[in-house]
């Protein structure tokens, strides 16, 4: 019997840890090839990678709230798979400040990986996966 996701790509930004973790494992269970994306901690992603072969995952650490990393992001997927099939916008951040206290760097950082990161990770991944924007530089 075929997996439902067998042949399709996944990419999952937030994906070493916690929910983006789980989400990465069931999407591989489901048959997608997955892209784990991570911030920092190298350690979480590479043994998911371990876990789930090397042909069926890679690990990129990029900034998912930034429109440069995310181009790098999307081609360093499509480069290893060839397309992307899911996304799974997973990253994001809360930071812990009442009205008086949040800066406007805090605010900056939060919309950017919570709103400008998925927006573009969508719009960079979907029209590069329908060749219509032009080739990587």
């Amino acid at each position: 019997m075929s997996l439902p996701l067998a042949g399709k790509v996944a990419l999952i930004t937030g994906a070493s840890k916690g929910i983006g973790a789980a989400a990465v494992l069931e999407l591989a269970k489901q048959g997608a090839k997955v892209v784990i994306n991570y911030s920092s901690d190298t350690a979480p992603a590479e043994e998911l990678v371990a876990r789930l072969g090397a042909e069926n995952a890679i690990a990129v650490k990029a900034d998912a709230g930034s429109v440069k990393e995310i181009e790098r992001l999307v081609q360093t997927t499509i480069g290893k798979f060839g397309k992307i099939d899911i996304v799974v916008a997973n990253a994001g951040i809360l930071p812990m400040r009442d009205l008086e206290s949040t800066t406007e760097e805090d605010f900056d950082r939060t919309v950017g990986l919570n709103v400008k990161g998925p927006y573009f990770l969508v719009q960079v991944g979907l029209l590069r996966s329908l060749n219509l924007l032009l080739p990587f530089p």
